[in-house]
């Protein structure tokens, strides 16, 4: 006995010590290694994190649109009138205007008028973003909302983002990185230049996976989160469907990866996982049963892929492209007259260099080496056989190098891990007071190298981004309102595809007029596929040969075109000088056969309900 206590008392000593230096040090971290996604219950981040988190994706958003917010004017500065961007002023427009006049928000004939209306389901009409943005339209007009929505998308998907990277690492300068990669990476810079909504308000992915992880750990409220769920997807679908069906794909490939690593955990979940289903389930189901229909069934539909489906390559994720700093590139004819940027799929050699040589760190949690599997079977699906995938019905109109996305969340979800455990590797190596010194040495290191694996792909971008003053023809803005309501406008050049600047101006007229043609997606020539798979011919065709090349129209071009015209009445012909091509008003005129008159900077033709054309002239 004597022995002992004098064995405890040398003992004494030495635990005082240790006791000592802990105090003089700070009690270690909370360290990631023992805190995995799928087993703890979710941290609360303190309210001043999020805050600071909006904070610093609202300054860098606001650092890349600087020309439109510091020197610009918001409501008439914008990346190009052109292109896929005045497709998205236009249902910003839109879908307010359709609300307040009584009009059916889902099938329009203000655009392609005369030649069928446009499904608004079928096509990315923004319902949702557009509805939010309601008072900023009616008080300074739908480019103030295109700006608008293009500085809060990244906000707002970073955030998310930011939250669900708290699973990962319970620091903020970790989740800030992994909710910043996902933000403004090449996927959705390219997207906000070109005025994608759908694509960069991207919230929806990161809290899906989000309310999934909360499913399995206990003390979740099923109910209420399939509630959430539920009223989410119902938004996601108004805002974009592709998204949609990406964060479908990128739950599954997660889910079966959790089932085949931990079937138990998913066992013990069941019962939450069913109720929480069948409750989104049921308020989605309640909510989108229609709009479901009229996607798929309603009118002016169009059914399987929208564009060609097209597979990008394996390298591409290290390789930024070619024309990365060159402003003439096919990017002006989409809509965005800026330097073309890396392509959509890049990350760059130094992320994925650090998070692979971080994976002895984290590989042995099961929800990193989960997430580090999502993201290679999503990278995988960027270069998935284009044959096979045009075939899958739905999914085939997902582009598939838009999967990206999912990749850069889960490659920022991977870095704000790694970020995290080295930080505790340092602390558990040099944990002594006398250790300080050498601590703080390698803890810089840690934040050196992260931030130089971001240098291969901050290299590439050119920002702030490049805008320019919408322009809108005289004629648009003091004639046009005054049509009387019926009338349509024909434009020469013919609104169609990526020339849709007339729809701006529509737009930003109010919805004055009805326009013939526009950007959108409508069954082609075979009732069926989207006319750019199945290219309408007739009238459609006719105006693009007008416009296209006025000096090369043949007479059976000029028959189509007198044809529509006289079936189209009331119309409005309207040639803006600065934007047609050489010839054509020499062409339009001996094709209709009256002479037009000149009215505010543009020629105009007048056809009444009973108008006639004059006689034909062949050129």
């Amino acid at each position: 006995m004597v022995q002992r206590l004098d064995v405890a008392r040398r003992r004494e000593p030495h635990t005082q010590r240790r006791h000592d230096e802990r105090a003089a040090t700070g009690p270690a971290p909370a360290g990631p290694v023992r805190h995995d996604a799928l087993l703890a219950p979710a941290p609360r981040t303190p309210g001043p994190h999020h805050v600071l988190a909006v904070a610093v994706y609202l300054a860098a958003a606001v650092a890349m649109w600087s020309h439109v917010w510091f020197g610009g004017d918001p409501a008439h500065t914008i990346t190009c009138n052109c292109g896929d961007t005045s497709q998205q002023v236009w249902w910003l427009e839109w879908f307010p205007w359709a609300l307040s006049h009584g009009h059916d928000p889902l099938l329009t004939n203000a655009m392609w008028a005369r030649l069928g209306g446009v499904n608004a389901i079928t096509n990315t009409s923004w319902m949702a973003p557009a509805a939010l943005l309601w008072p900023v339209t009616a008080l300074f007009g739908p480019v103030a909302s295109f700006n608008v929505a293009n500085l809060l998308a990244p906000v707002v998907s970073g955030w998310a983002a930011f939250v669900l990277a708290g699973r990962f690492s319970r620091r903020v300068a970790p989740r800030l990185v992994a909710g910043g990669l996902y933000a403004f990476s090449p996927f959705m810079l390219r997207n906000t230049v070109l005025g994608h909504i759908d694509l960069t308000v991207t919230a929806y992915l990161p809290v899906v996976v989000l309310l999934g992880l909360g499913l399995l750990t206990r003390g979740v409220r099923p109910v209420r989160t399939g509630l959430v769920l539920g009223g989410l997807s119902v938004l996601q679908f108004f805002t974009g469907v592709e998204v949609m069906a990406i964060t479908a794909v990128t739950v599954a490939l997660g889910a079966l990866l959790v089932v085949a690593r931990r079937p138990r955990l998913v066992r013990a979940a069941l019962g939450p996982l069913l109720v929480a289903g069948s409750v989104a389930a049921a308020v989605a189901g309640a909510c989108l049963a229609y709009p479901v229909w009229f996607f798929l069934h309603g009118p002016r539909h169009v059914q399987g892929p929208f564009w060609p489906v097209v597979s990008s390559a394996p390298w591409r994720i290290v390789d930024a492209g070619a024309n990365v700093y060159s402003t003439h590139t096919s990017l002006r004819a989409v809509g965005y007259l800026g330097p073309q940027g890396p392509s959509t799929d890049f990350l760059g050699f130094g992320l994925l260099a650090a998070v692979v040589l971080s994976a002895p760190l984290w590989r042995r949690r099961t929800s990193c080496a989960l997430v580090a599997g999502v993201g290679l079977l999503a990278w995988v699906l960027e270069f998935f056989p284009a044959r096979a995938w045009a075939s899958l019905p739905v999914l085939s109109s997902v582009e598939l190098v838009r999967f990206a996305l999912p990749v850069s969340l889960c490659v920022g979800l991977l870095l704000a891990a790694s970020i995290d455990a080295w930080w505790e590797a340092v602390g558990r190596r040099w944990r002594t007071v006398s250790d300080a010194a050498r601590r703080g040495a390698a803890r810089g290191a840690v934040v050196a190298l992260s931030a130089g694996a971001f240098v291969p792909l901050l290299v590439t971008y050119s920002l702030p981004f490049t805008v320019t003053t919408a322009r809108v023809p005289a004629w648009f803005a003091h004639d046009a309102p005054r049509l009387a309501r019926g009338t349509a406008v024909l434009t020469i050049p013919f609104a169609y595809a990526l020339e849709s600047q007339p729809m701006a101006w529509q737009a930003e007229t109010g919805d004055a007029f009805d326009l013939v043609g526009g950007w959108a997606f409508v069954p082609g020539a075979n009732g069926v596929d989207d006319e750019l798979m199945s290219p309408p011919g007739g009238a459609v065709a006719a105006l693009r040969a007008l416009s296209g090349d006025p000096r090369r129209v043949t007479p059976a071009v000029q028959r189509a075109v007198r044809a529509a015209v006289a079936a189209w009445r009331p119309l409005t012909v309207v040639l803006i000088p600065g934007d047609a091509r050489p010839g054509a008003l020499a062409a339009t005129t001996a094709t209709l056969g009256v002479p037009p008159r000149w009215s505010d900077g543009a020629w105009v033709w007048t056809f009444g309900p009973t108008s006639r054309l004059g006689p034909v002239h062949p050129l």
